[in-house]
């Protein structure tokens, strides 16, 4: 169950840099406004086709994002992490969540009204001008990620993704992970079975080691040779 929390966006050391162009005055109305929240491992953060009154702003732990197909296929389009927040553009369309959002481990984040966040926009010029550069990167990942899926082959794919992990989310190389073999799948745009079998390739080949949660590249020039080449 998500369990409420405290703390204080003036003082806080893990706000998405965003809200550094806050004043005080603005930080404590958006304090005003947000409630802390915990999740356990697994807990959905909010669900496809929902309601959307709030913007997430994780402070610890890790989130997966994904779409989900009317057959129950599911596309993950990315992680957020501390401190990132989670841009949801249908607060300012339908105030609909056009993807999932579920704690991959035990994770804190901060809900903050979508209508302060507009609010903020649309007076604070150094604070939308921040908050359009997030989007902005965001939306380069995810077209990057709808390349790799559509132009490239199956190791390709994979290679990008494990690329992606090592470099973008976990920032570390061997990386540990509570990611399952169908969650590279779902990344990777590939069956679970496609996944399994390019892995057991690369193992074979030397070019990454996997012991239990741990993966680590042990051939990183071949694998971005295979990422560039698809």
């Amino acid at each position: 169950m998500s369990k409420l929390l405290e703390s204080s966006c003036l003082h806080c050391k893990k706000r998405s840099d965003i809200f550094e162009a806050l004043s005080d005055e603005e930080l404590d109305r958006v304090d005003m406004c947000r409630v802390n929240m915990r999740y356990h491992a697994g807990e959905i953060i909010f669900k496809q086709g929902s309601p959307c009154y709030d913007f997430v702003c994780v402070t610890s732990g890790l989130v997966k994002l994904y779409i989900e197909s009317e057959n129950d296929h599911r596309l993950i389009i990315g992680f957020a992490k501390p401190i990132d927040y989670i841009f949801v553009p249908g607060a300012y369309v339908d105030k609909r969540h056009h993807f999932s959002a579920v704690a991959c481990e035990d994770t804190t984040a901060c809900l903050v009204e979508a209508d302060m966040i507009q609010n903020m926009v649309k007076t604070n010029p150094n604070f939308a001008s921040s908050f359009i550069r997030k989007i902005s990167a965001q939306s380069i990942a995810l077209l990057e990620q709808i390349s790799s899926i559509t132009h490239k082959q199956i190791p390709g794919r994979m290679a990008d993704t494990l690329i992606y992990l090592s470099t973008k989310v976990y920032n570390s190389n061997p990386f540990t992970t509570n990611l399952i073999r169908q969650d590279l799948a779902d990344l990777s745009g590939m069956t679970k079975e496609s996944a399994i079998r390019v892995l057991k390739t690369f193992k074979e080949d030397d070019l990454i080691r996997i012991d239990g949660n741990q993966i680590e590249i042990i051939n990183q020039p071949m694998l971005e040779t295979i990422s560039r080449n698809g």
